[in-house]
C-alpha cells in the first residue's frame, strides 16, 4: 500500500505542476504587448520623397543648369523649388519642403501642411557651385492612414 500513496503524491504534484504551468500562461496571454508599427508605411513614405527628388534632379533645365531643381536653387527661387517636389510626391501622400543654404537655418517653402500622422524626413544635398543647399521633404500619407 506505500507505493499506492507514493503514487498518488505524485499525481497530485504533477496536476499542482500543471496548473501553476496553465497559471503562468494565462498571465503571460494576457499581457497586453503593441504590435510593432509597420515598416512598410515608413519605407512607401521615404520612397515618395525620394521619388519626387529624383524627379527634381532628372527634369531638364529650361535654360540653364543641369536640371530643373538646380536651376531653380541656382536662382535662389526657393518657392518654386518646394513647389516642384511637393508636385512629384505620389498621390496619397503630402510633404512639407524644407531648404537651407550652407549652414543657414532650414526654411519651410511651398505649401505647409499639417502632417494627420506620423512622418518621414527624406533629405539630399545638392552641390551648386560655392553653396551647399540641403533639401528636406517631411513625407506623410494623407488623413494619417496607409
Amino acid at each position: 500500500m506505500r507505493q499506492d500513496e507514493e503514487a498518488q503524491i505524485h499525481i497530485l504534484e504533477m496536476l499542482t505542476l500543471f496548473w501553476l504551468f496553465f497559471m503562468s500562461a494565462t498571465f503571460l496571454i494576457r499581457v497586453h504587448v503593441p504590435d510593432s508599427p509597420s515598416v512598410a508605411l515608413d519605407a512607401s513614405l521615404e520612397m515618395a520623397g525620394e521619388d519626387a527628388i529624383r524627379y527634381g534632379l532628372g527634369l531638364e533645365a529650361e535654360i540653364n543648369g543641369d536640371n530643373r531643381l538646380v536651376e531653380l536653387l541656382a536662382d535662389d527661387d526657393r518657392e518654386g523649388a518646394c513647389e516642384l517636389l511637393q508636385a512629384a510626391i505620389a498621390p496619397g501622400k503630402e510633404a512639407n519642403c524644407w531648404l537651407a543654404k550652407d549652414s543657414s537655418v532650414a526654411t519651410p517653402h511651398g505649401t505647409v501642411g499639417t502632417p494627420a500622422g506620423g512622418t518621414v524626413a527624406v533629405h539630399q544635398l545638392i552641390g551648386i557651385g560655392p553653396y551647399v543647399w540641403t533639401v528636406t521633404l517631411d513625407v506623410w500619407a494623407r488623413g494619417g492612414g496607409a
